[in-house]
Order: C-alpha cells, then sequence, then structure tokens
C-alpha cells in the first residue's frame, strides 16, 4: 500500500514536471535574466559624463543594424562631435527591449529600435524621435504552412516588447484569438530557428535577418503572415534640449549612411562585412550570416525606402500608425492606462529632419569617410 501510494506521488511529480518544462522558457536562453544581467552585456562600462555619447543599437535588426554599423564608422561624424567636445560610442544588444532598459535609465543617449520599443519608452519618458530608421516586414515563420487560427492552443515563440511581439499579438486579434489562446514561449532571436526546427516550438514571430535566413536554411518553414513596421533613432529629450546640434549631427550620419550604402554593390558588401563582425562580436558563432546573405536581406527593404528619413505624415496622423500601435498597447496594458496618446505624437519632430537637408554643405551630407579597420 505504501509502494502504491509512493509511486503515484512520483508519478504526480513527473507530470508536474513535464507540464513545467512545457510552459517554463527554454534552458540556456539569455531572455529570462534582466537586460542588467545579460551576459552579452557584462562588459559594457557607460560612460556618464557630458563629454560622451552613447547610442544603442541591434547588428541583427536589418537593415537598420547595418545603417547603424556604417553610421559607427562615420569619421565625419567623429570629427564633426569632436569638435563639440563629445566622443560617441555605439553599443550593441539583442532587441530593443534591452536598449530601451539602458535608455531609461540613462545610460544610453539614444537608441535605435522598433516601433513598439520606441512608443513604450516614449510613454515613459520625454524623447525626441527625430527620424525614421526603416520600413521593413515582420514574419509569423511555421514549420508548415497553415492558417493563423491553427496556431491555437500551439507554442509560438517570440521576443517580448519587441516590434514583433506587438505584430503577433495583433494578428492573433484579427484571427479572433488572444495570447491565452497560445503558449507564448519567450526567445532570444538567435534561438528562434533551431527551436523551430527542433518542434519545440510550432511557430515564431521575428524580424530581418532572422526571417529570410529561416527560409533559406530550412525549405520547409514558411513564412504565413507578415506586418509593416518602422524603426526608428530616438533621443532623451533633455539630452536634446541641451545639445540639439549634436542629434542633428547625428541624423546627418544616418542620411551618409543610407546614401552610400546605395550607391554601390561595393559600398553594400563592405557594410555587410562590417554587420557580420558587430553580429559576431555580441553572440559569437550562435547566430551564423555570411555578408552575402546580410547584403541581399538588407537592400531588399532599404530599395525602397527613401534616403531623406522624413517621419510619413500619415504615420502621426489621430487615425495614424502611431496612434494605432500605442491604443492597442494600451488595451493589452502594456502602457500606463494614464497615458495619452499625445505625449506619443509630440515625441516625434519631423523638423529635425529638415534642418539637415536643408544645409546639404554644413552637414556634410556627401562627404562619405569611413574607418575601415576590422573590428570596432
Amino acid at each position: 500500500m505504501v509502494k502504491l501510494k509512493l509511486c503515484k506521488i512520483i508519478a504526480c511529480i513527473a507530470v508536474i514536471a513535464a507540464i513545467s518544462a512545457l510552459i517554463s522558457p527554454m534552458p540556456g536562453t539569455a531572455h529570462a535574466a534582466k537586460p542588467e544581467d545579460n551576459p552579452y552585456y557584462s562588459k559594457y562600462k557607460f560612460e556618464k559624463s557630458d563629454s560622451y555619447m552613447n547610442i544603442g543599437f541591434q547588428p541583427l535588426y536589418l537593415p537598420s543594424g547595418m545603417i547603424a554599423t556604417v553610421m559607427s564608422r562615420d569619421l565625419t561624424l567623429k570629427r564633426k562631435l569632436g569638435e563639440m567636445g563629445l566622443t560617441v560610442i555605439f553599443y550593441r544588444f539583442l532587441k530593443g527591449q534591452d536598449s530601451n532598459k539602458f535608455f531609461l535609465s540613462d545610460d544610453l543617449q539614444a537608441g535605435i529600435i522598433g516601433d513598439m520599443p520606441a512608443i513604450t519608452a516614449a510613454a515613459k519618458k520625454d524623447v525626441i524621435i527625430p527620424s525614421i530608421m526603416q520600413q521593413s516586414f515582420t514574419a509569423i515563420v511555421a514549420r508548415r504552412y497553415e492558417f493563423i487560427d491553427q496556431l491555437k492552443g500551439k507554442r509560438i515563440g517570440y521576443v517580448p516588447g519587441s516590434t514583433a511581439h506587438y505584430a503577433l499579438l495583433k494578428t492573433l486579434t484579427k484571427s479572433g484569438m488572444t495570447e491565452k489562446d497560445v503558449t507564448l514561449v519567450p526567445l532570444e532571436i538567435i534561438e528562434m530557428a533551431d527551436a523551430l526546427i527542433n518542434k519545440k516550438i510550432s511557430a515564431f514571430s521575428v524580424w530581418e535577418p532572422t526571417v529570410s535566413l529561416t527560409l533559406m536554411n530550412y525549405p520547409q518553414s514558411v513564412a504565413i503572415h507578415k506586418t509593416l513596421t518602422f524603426g526608428y533613432i530616438s533621443f532623451s529629450k533633455e539630452f536634446y534640449i541641451k545639445r540639439p546640434e549634436v542629434v542633428r549631427e547625428v541624423v546627418a550620419a544616418q542620411i551618409r549612411a543610407t546614401k552610400w550604402i546605395k550607391s554601390g554593390r561595393g559600398n553594400l558588401f563592405l557594410a555587410a562585412t562590417w554587420t557580420q563582425a558587430n553580429i559576431k562580436s555580441l553572440v559569437g558563432d550562435k547566430f551564423k550570416i555570411t555578408p552575402e546573405q546580410i547584403a541581399e536581406i538588407s537592400i531588399k527593404d532599404m530599395m525602397w525606402q527613401s534616403e531623406v528619413p522624413v517621419i510619413p505624415e500619415k504615420s502621426l496622423k489621430k487615425d495614424g500608425q502611431i496612434t494605432s500601435i500605442f491604443e492597442y498597447l494600451k488595451s493589452q496594458g502594456k502602457i500606463d492606462s494614464t497615458v495619452d496618446v499625445e505625449k506619443i505624437l509630440r515625441c516625434f519632430d519631423k523638423n529635425i529632419v529638415y534642418d539637415v537637408i536643408n544645409m546639404p554643405d554644413k552637414y556634410n551630407l556627401d562627404e562619405f569617410n569611413y574607418d575601415t579597420k576590422a573590428n570596432q
């Protein structure tokens, strides 16, 4: 009798353990830690003095990661900021949520992030968003073709707080579901493809280059839904008020980088090579991608993106994309209920880009001088 009871107890424990394994994050993922505890950032020492500006970016967020990589090598930017007594340092991050943490705590003065992280940061802090970095698609990728409503009850990988997270929630809503109808599995982007192919998840929602790379490497996988999203560069408003000319010079560097990349295949490939080096510096060999793949994936979005990064007027209207994202995030409890959409819309300042493009000589928009050293 005692043995029978003991067997039942062991069986119950095994069931509980199995259920816990299903609903818990996968072992070895860095997302479980707070961003400040993430081993990828353990060596970062943020300079806090007024003579430094720290900018966060994501090498694995294309094409913004490529544009930011080229900006980080811009000798014209470094020279002009140096004349103002300022040194700029670019810090690599895996995702916008991580960059946001350091931005909100004032370790970073600027961040290059997707629309959902940009809006959530603007809801918590006074920021200035002068320019758009990219227009691109996030995608829900599955092991095989199926309709969105067929994902009900299945495990879906996602990056919490990301643009792709918002796109996933919105897509589920349009299909008559909520996040409670699926099992959301938080993952880092470097874990997505393996989790899918090893059948630990049925689908994932993510951005480029992970989407295209998964489809290239695993032809049986398919993108079953795409959502148009935007990326921005966001500055602390306090920093902008103190040093507005610095912000204009950074925007000028963005314009130069975009023009230079698009001006020839040689430039595109060199930028892709630098971006690959940044990816490897961040995650080592945990994410394998070639310069050729980076170039091919990035140029697809950059080809139809203007070299003048003015935020589209329609995005800023009361019924526009920014308000739509804000209202949805607020309805889901992702943004404090007391925050008004006007606070968010006031953060977007198109005049900064116009100030720069109207004075091309002052801002050296046709001066392309980059540091070509192997490592940065």
